[in-house]
């Protein structure tokens, strides 16, 4: 008989990601939430309730102990990420963790050794792009070498405050933990720079060199000194490649922008999702002849079945996940040093970290 997998939800607070991962695991035939914890005990009820989730606790610590929970999400705060984690990987319960999954390399290696040493799989929500089918498609393509050798890639995601300001859906909250600098190691770059980051790890198939760039607010003096509604960074690869990260705070409600440019020596993959809601492409693709520009409506943004029953996928088919415990902590690390480099005005380099 296939075994029937237990998951168990570690707070509420990056409610997306949690409630997503519930709403997720409702249509999964190999799993379901056995048990729930949220700070917010109202909430937490009524939310258990209607989704038909049997244990309710306010009680964080509470969940990985639990006999029936065979995998724990994370969507706490970063702050306490890592000791949670760390109960539950010692407990050798596999874990799908918050982003960022810590607040610094200290913390991130310490987490990483626990997972290694505990034998379990581990997968952090900012890997959540590696299983994006139109991800999935870039890769494809930049292995098969449509474009060339990978020459630079220019990524802007100019977000508004709003979602920084709710601490449940559609409630707002100008104290959230995301704009509490003693709960997450930065504001609005890192918000969603560490996805995309992860993302060009993956896709060049290569590691951080060095960074520089720019931190600041522009746009929100009433955020706490520490964290910044503007970020502009530049990521220099190991294999030569050169990165642009915008990612911001700074958009009006209603007018985000996201865009991405991936450019090599002989084509483009350029993404519009925002103004056009296309995809173009350059190179070694079928279409207009001598390397004209093919547009058409890209795949999917969002992987079926989500980051748990990607876990379930490679525990039953003895597979590891399609980032690791390691990825994470290269992402984070290269996060980190946009952030020194910001506050010091001048590049910082990175250690090499064997793949």
């Amino acid at each position: 008989m296939a075994k029937h997998y237990g998951v168990g939800i570690v707070g509420l607070d990056h409610w997306y990601a949690g409630i997503g991962a519930v709403d997720d695991l409702r249509k999964s035939e190999r799993a379901r939430v056995v048990a729930i914890a949220h700070r917010d005990e109202e909430k937490l009820r009524e939310f258990a309730a209607e989704r038909g989730i049997p244990v309710a606790t306010t009680d964080y610590a509470a969940v990985a102990p639990r006999d029936d929970v065979d995998i724990v999400v994370t969507a706490c705060t970063t702050a306490e990420n890592v000791e949670l984690c760390l109960d539950a990987v010692r407990r050798g319960k596999h874990v799908v963790s918050v982003k960022p999954f810590a607040m610094n390399v200290a913390d991130a290696d310490r987490l990483a050794a626990a997972v290694r040493e505990a034998g379990v799989l581990f997968m952090s929500f900012d890997a959540l792009y590696r299983l994006a089918p139109q991800m999935r498609q870039y890769k494809q393509w930049i292995d098969e070498g449509r474009i060339g050798t990978p020459i630079s890639a220019t990524i802007i995601q100019r977000a508004s405050l709003r979602g920084a300001s709710q601490d449940w859906p559609g409630r707002a909250n100008d104290r959230t933990w995301w704009r509490d600098p003693s709960k997450v190691p930065g504001g609005g770059w890192i918000d969603h720079a560490i996805y995309q980051v992860d993302a060009l790890r993956w896709l060049l198939d290569d590691e951080v060199a060095r960074v520089s760039g720019v931190a600041k607010t522009v746009s929100h003096p009433e955020l706490p000194s520490e964290l910044e509604d503007f970020g502009v960074s530049l990521f220099e690869f190991r294999k030569g490649a050169v990165a642009t990260i915008e990612v911001t705070w700074t958009a009006p409600a209603a007018g985000g922008l996201s865009q991405w440019q991936l450019v090599g020596t002989e084509g483009h993959i350029v993404n519009d999702p925002t103004l056009t809601g296309k995809l173009a492409v350059s190179g070694k693709f079928e279409g207009p002849a001598n390397g004209g520009w093919t547009l058409f409506s890209p795949p999917g943004r969002r992987s079926s079945g989500g980051p748990v029953e990607h876990l379930i996928d490679c525990l039953e088919r003895g597979q590891t996940p399609v980032a690791s415990v390691a990825d994470s902590r290269a992402t984070l690390a290269a996060c980190l040093a946009f952030y020194e480099a910001a506050r010091s005005g001048s590049a910082v380099s990175l250690d090499p970290q064997p793949r």
